[in-house]
C-alpha cells in the first residue's frame, strides 16, 4: 500500500518533466550582433571572428562559411525541423487518446412549509473521478493520407532547404568574383596612371627644351586624371562587392576585414564539359525546385485519396472507468402540527465501467464531399503543369549555362591572344613617340587600346568563373555543403 502511494506522489513530476522536455526545441539563436540597435555599440560575438587567422580567402572557404552561417540558410533548416515535427503529430492520430477528469460538486437546499412552519434542510457532496480512452479504428484511411501528405511536405521542404543552398552557392560565387574583377580593374587602371605619370615627366622635360608643345603636357594630366578617376570607381565596385560577400557569408560587421586577401583570377581558358545532354540529366535528377513541386503532386495526390475516405463510415471503440462518491444531511425542525422532527446522513460510493465501440456514416446527401474530391483533382492536375513548367525552366537554364560557359572559354582564349597583339602594338608605338617618329595621338590610342584590351581580358576570365558558378548551380553540383545537416546541428549554427 506504501509503495502505490510513493508511486502516485512520484507520477505527477514525472509527467511534468515530461511534458516540459518534450515541448522544448533547442537551437542556438541568431548572434547579439543582430538585435543592436547602435551598430558602433553591438555586442561583438563569436560570429566576429569568423575570419580569424584566414589570410587569403578562397572561393571553397567563403562557400563552406556562408554555409554554416547565413542567416537566410539557417531559417530554412529551422522550417525543415517545424515540417518534420508536423509529420510527427500526424502519426499522434494512430494512438489512442485518453482523458482524465475529476469533478466535485457541493449542493444545498431549504424547503419551508407555511401552513405548519415545518423546514427541512438538506445539504449534499459529490465527487466524479474518471478515465476515458477513444480509439478511432477506422475512417477510409484519412489519418493514413493525412499522414503520407505530412511525410511528402516534410521532404519537399528539404528540398526547399537544398534549392535555398544551390541560390546561395551561386550568390556567393557571384559576389567573390566580383571582387576579384573589381581588383584586377584597380590594378589596370593603377597601371595606367603609372604610364601616363612617367610619360607626363618626360613630356615635362621635354616642354622645358622647347621639344614639345604644352598641350602634350596637358594631354598627359588629363589621362593622368582618368586613370584615377578610373581606380576609384574600381575602388567602389570591389567595395560594394566586399558588402556583399561578408553578408552572404553572415559575418555581422558587413564587410571583411582589411587584412584578408584573395587569390588571383583564375585564368584556364580549356573547356571541360561534357555535351550539354550529360548536364540536362544531371539537371533533371538533382534539381530541388523540380523535385519540390513533384512532391506537390504526391501532397494533392494524399489529398485526393483522404476525399474519397470522407465517405466511408467511421468506428472508433472507447472505454472508460470511474469512481464516484456522495455525501448527504437532511435536517427537519419541529413546527405547528409536527409532532415530531429529526435528521438523517448518507453516503455511497459509486465505482463504474464502460466499453464499447461506435460506427457512424454521414450519408452521401449533400454535394460537399464531391465538391472536394473534385477540387483535389483540380490541384493534382495544377501541380502536374507546375512540374512541366519547371522541367522546362531547368531545362533551359541548363542550355543558357552551358552555352555561356563554352561562349565565355572562347572568348577568354580570343581576348587573351588579344592582349597579347596589342600589347606589342603599345610597345612599338611607345618606342616610335619617344624617338619622334610619330603622333601623340596614336600613342594615346595605343594606350587606350591597351586598356581596353586588358579589361575585356580579366572581364573574360571572371566570366568563365561565373559561368562555372551557373553551370552548377543549373545541375546542383556544387561541391559544398552538400546537406545543411554538416554545417549545423539541432542546436544551430555552429561558429
Amino acid at each position: 500500500m506504501n509503495n502505490r502511494k510513493s508511486v502516485f506522489k512520484v507520477l505527477p513530476s514525472v509527467l511534468a518533466f515530461l511534458v516540459l522536455c518534450g515541448g522544448c526545441y533547442r537551437y542556438t539563436p541568431p548572434a547579439p550582433d543582430f538585435e543592436a540597435d547602435v551598430f558602433s555599440s553591438r555586442p561583438k560575438s563569436e560570429q566576429d571572428n569568423l575570419l580569424k587567422g584566414i589570410k587569403i580567402l578562397t572561393l571553397n572557404m567563403a562557400q563552406e562559411i556562408a554555409v554554416k552561417n547565413n542567416p537566410n540558410y539557417i531559417s530554412v533548416y529551422h522550417a525543415v525541423n517545424a515540417a518534420r515535427m508536423r509529420y510527427y503529430q500526424a502519426l499522434n492520430a494512430y494512438l489512442p487518446e485518453f482523458t482524465a477528469g475529476f469533478n466535485m460538486n457541493f449542493q444545498g437546499s431549504e424547503n419551508y412549509n407555511r401552513h405548519n412552519t415545518n423546514t427541512i434542510r438538506s445539504r449534499g457532496f459529490t465527487t466524479q473521478t474518471g478515465l476515458n480512452a477513444t480509439w478511432l479504428i477506422f475512417d477510409g484511411f484519412i489519418r493514413t493520407m493525412d499522414v503520407m501528405s505530412a511525410r511528402e511536405s516534410w521532404q519537399a521542404q528539404r528540398n526547399q532547404e537544398e534549392d535555398t543552398r544551390r541560390i546561395l552557392m551561386r550568390s556567393v560565387a557571384y559576389a567573390f568574383n566580383d571582387i576579384l574583377l573589381a581588383r584586377g580593374q584597380r590594378a589596370i587602371a593603377q597601371a595606367d596612371m603609372e604610364f601616363q605619370l612617367k610619360n607626363l615627366e618626360q613630356t615635362q622635360l621635354k616642354l622645358e627644351f622647347g621639344a614639345v608643345p604644352l598641350s602634350d603636357v596637358l594631354n598627359f594630366k588629363i589621362l593622368v586624371n582618368n586613370a584615377i578617376g578610373d581606380q576609384l570607381a574600381a575602388e567602389y565596385s570591389y567595395n560594394v562587392a566586399v558588402y556583399s560577400l561578408a553578408v552572404l557569408m553572415g559575418y555581422p560587421d558587413g564587410k571583411l576585414p582589411p587584412n584578408i586577401d584573395f587569390p588571383p583570377i583564375n585564368a584556364d581558358t580549356n573547356e571541360h564539359v561534357s555535351t550539354v545532354e550529360v548536364y540536362l540529366d544531371i539537371a533533371l535528377n538533382n534539381r530541388p525546385d523540380l523535385e519540390y513541386y513533384r512532391e506537390q503532386v504526391k501532397i494533392n495526390q494524399y489529398s485526393l485519396y483522404a476525399a474519397y475516405g470522407a465517405y466511408s463510415p467511421t468506428v472508433n471503440a472507447n472505454a472508460g472507468v470511474g469512481f464516484g462518491t456522495s455525501a448527504g444531511r437532511s435536517d427537519s425542525e419541529v413546527g405547528v402540527g409536527v409532532t415530531s422532527g429529526g435528521s438523517s446522513n448518507s453516503y455511497a460510493n459509486t465505482p463504474s465501467w464502460s466499453a464499447g465501440v461506435t460506427v457512424e456514416w454521414v450519408l452521401p446527401l449533400e454535394w460537399r464531399r464531391a465538391a472536394r474530391v473534385q477540387e483535389a483533382q483540380a490541384n493534382i492536375a495544377q501541380a502536374k503543369f507546375n512540374v512541366a513548367s519547371t522541367w522546362l525552366n531547368v531545362v533551359e537554364e541548363v542550355r543558357a549555362a552551358y552555352d555561356n560557359y563554352i561562349q565565355n572559354v572562347r572568348l577568354a582564349r580570343l581576348y587573351v591572344t588579344t592582349l597579347e597583339l596589342v600589347t606589342k602594338q603599345r610597345e612599338l608605338v611607345e618606342e616610335e613617340y619617344n624617338a619622334g617618329n610619330t603622333e601623340l595621338t596614336r600613342l594615346n590610342e595605343a594606350q587606350l587600346k591597351y586598356v581596353q584590351a586588358e579589361n575585356t581580358m580579366i572581364n573574360s576570365l571572371v566570366s568563365v568563373q561565373k559561368a562555372i558558378a551557373q553551370l552548377r548551380a543549373a545541375t546542383n553540383t556544387s561541391p559544398i555543403g552538400d546537406r545543411v545537416e554538416q554545417a549545423v546541428d539541432r542546436e544551430g549554427p555552429r561558429p
